[in-house]
């Protein structure tokens, strides 16, 4: 594969979005059912009652959609989960319900965020040009720039997340170079904690990842009103924690 065959699948065939109306949402918890009933082999309805579905949590979130567009559907999600001084839960999922009870000294400082609920449909549709495992890979890779974009709207300190060994080993092909922070749990599979600093994911995934992000980035510049708007509906968000604004100017000034 070549870098504008990986370009128009990730910026033309595929596309990612935050989830930001009721409509959206929908969208989000059809992915997850679909995925995590086939994945777990659990019930669609046991998930509802356990919450993984949708919960409280979610009303937490910067949640992403990810979009095929040829077929007019969309195929996966992934959650940020934040915590800062306004928000209700103060503890993350990892810690709640991962039971990774020893990383009190990395959250201290907020805000923190927890990738969650990343979801892929098995099912993809083929590719003329690409294999099934590396369009696999490619839009899990889509996935994560998805919560990079997040990383620099929302200047969190620290970034968690719960990661099973095939997903960490796609991640670290791309400098994705989380630390373990405590020993494998069962968590709906076995899954590893981890962490990094925000400043220090962004520094080592630029390379990979940098031109894409900017792509998505000058997008949301271009009709910024629909995040806006979800900001001021958050009641743990203001406009003053996201850096929208400066980045778009730095793109009216400098171009890419």
């Amino acid at each position: 594969m070549n870098d504008d065959t990986v370009w128009a699948l990730l910026t033309k065939e595929y596309s990612i979005r935050l989830a930001t109306t009721p409509e959206d949402m929908e969208h989000v918890k059809d992915v997850r059912r679909k995925v995590f009933s086939k994945k777990y082999g659990i019930s669609e309805e046991r998930l509802e009652a356990e919450g993984y579905i949708f919960s409280e949590e979610d009303k937490q979130c910067f949640i992403y959609l990810l979009y095929h567009h040829p077929t007019k559907t969309y195929i996966g999600t992934v959650r940020a989960f934040f915590i800062n001084e306004k928000t209700t839960i103060q503890q993350l999922p990892m810690e709640r319900k991962g039971k990774v009870d020893d990383i009190g000294h990395l959250t201290q400082i907020l805000p923190i965020v927890e990738i969650s609920r990343g979801a892929l449909l098995s099912d993809l549709p083929s590719h003329s040009v690409l294999s099934a495992l590396q369009l696999r890979t490619l839009l899990t890779y889509l996935l994560m720039i998805a919560t990079r974009t997040n990383f620099i709207l929302y200047p969190c300190i620290q970034v968690f997340s719960m990661i099973e060994t095939s997903l960490h080993r796609i991640l670290r092909r791309q400098n994705v170079n989380f630390e373990q922070v405590g020993a494998p749990r069962e968590y709906y599979g076995i899954c590893i904690p981890y962490a990094i600093e925000r400043t220090k994911l962004l520094k080592e995934t630029e390379e990979n990842m940098g031109k894409i992000t900017r792509h998505y980035l000058k997008k949301l510049c271009e009709n910024p009103e629909p995040f806006w708007e979800f900001i001021d509906n958050n009641p743990y968000l203001e406009r003053s924690d996201i850096e929208l604004e400066r980045i778009c100017r730095l793109f009216k000034e400098h171009g890419e």
